[in-house]
């Protein structure tokens, strides 16, 4: 029931880089090779579990190789460009928030990006933003006093 060659086989399992989808298709070779007489043996060969192997058996059934290994989905992004991002931070530094509300009124009005109060709260972690006052830096802060301050401790 396996169409592809022995060879076929080897070369599409040393072009994956993940480890799962490698793993599927050594199931698949070792069945086809005989090293292994049924699901189990295989699955055991490749420290896998009879029901996962037997998934494997299915979905090679009725989808075939390539929807074995195909790409799963992309890892999330968030919903803001980095353009956003850099409007959104001159945004914070001209004092123009006070609360997360703020930011999320100009991020809706602005740039039609829909968060949550929450939302916001993650992302303003997540981009280093303080929070509370949506600001970046204290509004009393020079922006070259950190550096002259740590410049001139004792050491």
């Amino acid at each position: 029931k396996i169409s592809q060659t022995v060879d076929e086989l080897q070369q599409l399992e040393k072009q994956q880089t993940n480890v799962a989808n490698r793993d599927y298709v050594r199931f698949i070779r070792l069945l086809k090779e005989k090293q292994a007489n049924s699901q189990k043996q295989a699955a055991q060969l490749i420290n896998l579990g009879l029901r996962q192997g037997q998934r494997i058996w299915a979905k090679y059934l009725s989808e075939g190789l390539e929807a074995l290994i195909e790409v799963r989905s992309q890892p999330y992004v968030g919903k803001l460009s980095f353009t956003q991002i850099s409007h959104l931070r001159q945004f914070l530094y001209d004092d123009q928030a006070h609360s997360l509300a703020d930011v999320q009124a100009y991020l809706a009005g602005s740039h039609g990006v829909n968060y949550t109060i929450g939302g916001v709260s993650a992302v303003c972690k997540r981009l280093k933003i303080k929070k509370k006052t949506g600001r970046p830096v204290h509004i009393c802060q020079m922006p070259d006093a950190v550096e002259t301050y740590k410049k001139n401790l004792p050491t």
